[in-house]
C-alpha cells in the first residue's frame, strides 16, 4: 500500500524523520506492506519541494535549501494521504501548525505531528474534526520524544480510567537540576545543554515552564477529557535558586525534580523534592518519565533514557505505521 506523505517542517526533527524513512524503507515494505513516499516538503524559510510521484528524499536530506522559493503550495492542494507536521512551535497560539493540521484534515489527510501547539491549544476541536472526516490524528511525539504514553493507554489499558499523571517531561530543566545536584553552576549547566542542542538559545519556554505546561494541557485534555488551557497550568519557574535547592537536597540524600502533576482538578509544573523510594527519583539528566495512576491497572511508570532527536523521529514513524494500518477503518484518536 502506497502512503503519500507531505512533510511540513524540515529542521532537525524533519530531517531525522526523513533519514529514518530511508533507513526503514525496506522494513516498512516487507513487514508492514507500507510503501512510504514523500510527495512534498514545505518550510517557512528554506524553500519547498513537491513531486506527486515521490521526491528523491536521499538527495534532499543533504541540502540546506530546498529547490523552490516562490509561493509555496497550499496544504489542501498537495497530493498526500498523511500530513507529518513538525514546523516551529508557538506554544501560546499553536500557529501556524494549528492551521496546517486543520487544513490537512479538512482536505482528507490523516495527521501525524510532533508539534505540541495544535494539540495543547485545540485538541477537542481537532479530534472532533478528525472524527467527522473519518481521519486519524496521531501525536505521540508531542509529549516526550518516543515515550509511549498515548499508545500505552490506547492499546494496553482498555477500559481503564486514568486518574492522575505525574512526571518529568522537560529534559532541559531535569538536566539543569541534575547537574546542580552534582555541584555544577546553573549557568554552566545551561550553557552545556545549549552546546548539546537540547536547550534552545532562548530557553524561556523551558525555564518558565511553558513547554511543560503545554504537555500538561495535552495530558489533561487527551487522557482526562479536560478542557485545560495552557494558561491554566500553575507554573513555578526553574531558576538558579531552585538549583541551589537541588544541591542542598542532594546533600540530604534526596533529589529535586521538575514535576508536572495533572488531575481532573488542574495541573501544576513545579520543582519537587523526592526521596529514593519515589519511582521518579532515578530519572536523571536528560531522561524523562511519566507515572500514570489508574482505577483498575494500578500505577504504571514509563521512562525514556537520555533521548535525542532520533527518538522524536521514531515516534513519528510509529504513528505513521499506526495510521497506515488503520486507513479505511473507524479508529480515530483516543
Amino acid at each position: 500500500m502506497t502512503t503519500r506523505i507531505a512533510l511540513v517542517g524540515f529542521g532537525h526533527v524533519g530531517r531525522a524523520f526523513a533519514h529514518l524513512l530511508l533507513q526503514k524503507r525496506e522494513v516498512l515494505r516487507s513487514e508492514y506492506g507500507i510503501d512510504a513516499v514523500v510527495t512534498a516538503i514545505l518550510t517557512r524559510h528554506h524553500g519547498w519541494a513537491r513531486e506527486d510521484a515521490g521526491l528523491d528524499l536521499e538527495a534532499l536530506v543533504s541540502q540546506v535549501e530546498l529547490p523552490n522559493h516562490d509561493s509555496r503550495p497550499l496544504i489542501a492542494a498537495l497530493s498526500a494521504d498523511v500530513l507529518v507536521e513538525v514546523s516551529t512551535l508557538d506554544v501560546h497560539t499553536g500557529q501556524p501548525a494549528l492551521d496546517h493540521v486543520r487544513d490537512a484534515i479538512r482536505s482528507g489527510m490523516h495527521v501525524v505531528t510532533a508539534n505540541k501547539g495544535p494539540i495543547a491549544q485545540a485538541y477537542r476541536e481537532l479530534g472532533a474534526l478528525a472524527r467527522e472526516r473519518s481521519r486519524s490524528l496521531r501525536f505521540e511525539a508531542t509529549l516526550a520524544d518516543d515515550l509511549p504514553v498515548f499508545n500505552l493507554v490506547r492499546y494496553a489499558l482498555p477500559a481503564a480510567r486514568v486518574l492522575r499523571l505525574r512526571g518529568i517531561v522537560n529534559s532541559t530543566t531535569n538536566y539543569l537540576l541534575s547537574e546542580a545536584a552534582r555541584g555544577t553552576s546553573f549557568a554552566r549547566a545551561l550553557a552545556q545543554a545549549r552546546r548539546l542542542g537540547i536547550a534552545e538559545p532562548d530557553s524561556s519556554n523551558d525555564l518558565d515552564g511553558w513547554d511543560a505546561a503545554a504537555k500538561a494541557a495535552i495530558l489533561a485534555n487527551v487522557l482526562l477529557d479536560s478542557g485545560l488551557r495552557i494558561d491554566d497550568v500553575r507554573r513555578t519557574p526553574i531558576t538558579p535558586a531552585v538549583g541551589k535547592q537541588a544541591a542542598a537536597a542532594a546533600r540530604r540524600g534526596k533529589r529535586v525534580r521538575p514535576l508536572v502533576t495533572v488531575t481532573r482538578d488542574g495541573a501544576t509544573f513545579a520543582p519537587a523534592t523526592l526521596s529514593p523510594d519515589d519511582p521518579l527519583f532515578a530519572v536523571d539528566g536528560f531522561s524523562m518519565a511519566l507515572e500514570l495512576e489508574t482505577d483498575v491497572a494500578g500505577r504504571l511508570v514509563v521512562s525514556l533514557h537520555d533521548p535525542h532527536v532520533e527518538q522524536t523521529a521514531f515516534a513519528l514513524l510509529a504513528d505513521l505505521v499506526d495510521v497506515a494500518r488503520e486507513r479505511g477503518t473507524n479508529i480515530h484518536g483516543l
